[in-house]
């Protein structure tokens, strides 16, 4: 009974504090409530960060390698100028495939477009290539099927999910006709949603023609925009890396003292990189929710400083009726702890809403973790307790006849 008294006592005495004290104790209840948010986002953010680049990491098919033509390097005075080399040949697809140890290389490709279909057209990206595109990639089948030998020089094209769903081609049918420009395509497949890729392209925007139909009924040209190397899952990736930019270098004619004409990029290694920025964002926004939960603890610890200094009376008199130090650390204590905690219940709500806003617009299946409203109030509790202890051992050591001189 004399320990609920006393949290009575205490809690009444918050609330004058509080009220005493408004926009101080305002302020100080939002930035510490901020802090609190502020982990708990940071948590959630990691766990997003950590399932888009599984997800990305898993959608590359394996050790895959991409290779790219180079930015041609300016030349001062040259009125118009060319943004990459134009030397990556159809020739170097069976020269890289021989030299290395890769289960396939894939030509690609690529332009924007836009196809029609009856009354209706989609903006999209023009990708010819050849049937291993599929495996590389690890796109997965909607319906239909992808293309084959069968189909060089043909017509035929593949749907992506989203452009599909743009024409009103839902559930294709077989013998389904698009127009590239004013030339029918019969569809022959569309691909399942893909999702965004790691250069922010929408991978759901993009329709497959043959390689060969593109060089010869669209382009008109043998360049290629990059290919895919899958190398068999015992290959050294830096090694290959190595040793393809040097073949293509000796197949262009480079010189030593030449740039790279292509670029050779593990994409596993892009995934790291990028994985490892969003991770300093993420310790970013940690720290940044932490200095505001220190902000918030030390405006607690600063505004019961002052209410001992304002209530040095009262203490005085407290000790003189017969309360131990111990009773007035407590009743400080407890009040200092009412302060923090409310400051911590609107950060708990705030952080609990942030995060099912986040996942409304990142949902994954490890999206949300119980364990982080938990960490985020433990943290906040211990930094809040410590804060608090200041004031209210001050206020206990307080001897009666000082604290009772005017």
């Amino acid at each position: 009974m004399r320990f609920l008294a006393e949290i009575s006592i205490a809690f009444r005495a918050a609330l004058s504090v509080l009220s005493e004290n408004r926009w101080r104790s305002l302020l100080t209840l939002a930035v510490c409530g901020t802090g609190t948010a502020g982990i708990m986002l940071a948590g959630v953010l990691a766990e997003i960060n950590l399932a888009e680049m599984q997800t990305r990491l898993s959608a590359l098919g394996g050790n895959l390698l991409v290779i790219s033509p180079n930015k041609l390097p300016p030349f001062p005075g040259r009125a118009r100028q060319l943004e990459h080399f134009i030397s990556l040949a159809p020739e170097d697809v069976p020269a890289i495939a021989e030299a290395i140890n890769a289960e396939a290389v894939v030509p690609v490709v690529a332009r924007e477009t836009t196809i029609r279909s009856q009354n209706r057209s989609a903006r999209v990206r023009l990708v010819g290539t050849t049937p291993d595109y599929l495996k590389v990639r690890n796109f997965r089948l909607g319906s239909g099927r992808f293309l084959s030998s069968e189909d060089d020089g043909e017509r035929t094209i593949v749907l992506g999910y989203a452009v599909s769903r743009e024409l009103g081609l839902e559930g294709i049918e077989a013998g389904e006709i698009v127009f590239v420009g004013n030339n029918p395509y019969t569809v022959i497949g569309e691909i399942a949603p893909q999702g965004v890729n790691f250069a922010g392209e929408d991978e759901d925007h993009q329709v497959f023609v043959p390689l060969t139909t593109y060089q010869r009924r669209i382009a008109n040209r043998p360049w290629l925009s990059h290919l895919y190397v899958q190398l068999s899952p015992e290959a050294d990736s830096r090694r290959t890396v190595t040793a393809v930019q040097s073949l293509l270098r000796g197949r262009h004619g480079r010189w030593d003292y030449q740039v790279d004409d292509t670029l050779v990029r593990n994409l596993a290694d892009l995934a790291a990189e990028q994985s490892q920025l969003l991770t300093t964002v993420v310790w970013v926004v940690s720290i940044t929710g932490v200095v505001l939960l220190l902000i918030g603890i030390a405006g607690i610890a600063t505004l019961m400083l002052l209410v001992v200094r304002q209530r040095r009376a009262e203490i005085g008199l407290r000790r003189a009726l017969g309360a131990t130090p111990a009773d007035i650390a407590f009743q400080f204590l407890i009040e200092g702890m009412i302060l923090a905690g409310t400051g911590i219940l609107l950060g708990l709500v705030v952080g609990i809403s942030g995060s099912l806003v986040l996942k409304q617009f990142f949902p994954g299946p490890a999206m949300w973790n119980s364990n982080l409203p938990l960490i985020g109030v433990l943290l906040s509790v211990i930094a809040s307790a410590a804060a608090c202890a200041v004031p209210a051992v001050i206020a206990a050591r307080l001897e009666p006849a000082v604290a009772l001189q005017p």
